[in-house]
């Protein structure tokens, strides 16, 4: 996936958050995690498989049954000059990432997720992600624009989505779009409510989200 700490234990944390984010609402909901080496083999899901991909590495059997956006969001070069063409936009390597939550009635904009630096990463338990990152103000409200406008151009479906970027005194620039709550949302365990797996899996359900809070430190 291209992330720092992509190991195996952290992609089994992710999978494992999803599993509990259903046990909350469905718990008679059979859940069944497949490997990509195995879902090349599988026959197209039917109408009644509701498919949670956790990963854009999909097979091009599976992949013309998903929303048009994942292929948007796989051709990442194809998709900054879009941005760039579009709403001129800058483009380029960025390490934040800003949750976007679009329920039914339209998106919540999460706090943003960052590397942690050594001391955050201390304990071998903790991802090397941290929420919040507090962005200055006067970028959050373009960031949030360029947020709505790119899911509504790719015609994004209700999910938790993950606008990667960068920002210094000069600006903002655009990264790319992850369609699902991708490792640096592992950073929302225990300190987002609903963390951002049970708001993708409530998007998915068309289940009410009415806010996202950041729950206090427990001193």
């Amino acid at each position: 996936m291209g992330f720092p700490g992509a190991d195996a234990q952290a992609i089994a944390r992710m999978v494992e958050a999803l599993k509990g984010a259903i046990a909350q609402t469905h718990p008679d909901c059979e859940v069944k995690v497949v490997s990509i080496s195995h879902l090349k083999t599988l026959p197209t899901p039917d109408s009644e498989v509701l498919f949670c991909p956790l990963t854009l590495n999909i097979p091009d059997s599976v992949i013309g049954e998903l929303p048009p956006l994942y292929s948007a969001c796989q051709d990442v070069e194809a998709l900054r000059c879009a941005i760039d063409e579009r709403w001129q936009v800058a483009t380029g390597k960025g390490n934040l990432w800003l949750p976007v939550v679009l329920t039914a009635k339209g998106p919540i904009y999460g706090e943003a997720i960052g590397l942690a630096d050594e001391k955050q990463q201390g304990r071998e338990e903790m991802t090397p992600y941290i929420q919040p990152v507090h962005l200055p103000d006067r970028w959050r409200q373009p960031l949030y624009a360029l947020g709505r406008k790119l899911l509504q151009w790719v015609g994004a479906p209700p999910a938790t989505y993950l606008i990667q970027f960068g920002w210094d005194e000069q600006g903002l620039w655009f990264d790319r779009l992850w369609p699902f709550p991708s490792i640096p949302a592992l950073a929302s365990l225990g300190v987002q409510d609903p963390d951002l797996f049970t708001c993708h899996w409530y998007c998915l359900t068309r289940q009410p989200i009415y806010d996202l809070t950041i729950v206090p430190i427990q001193k």
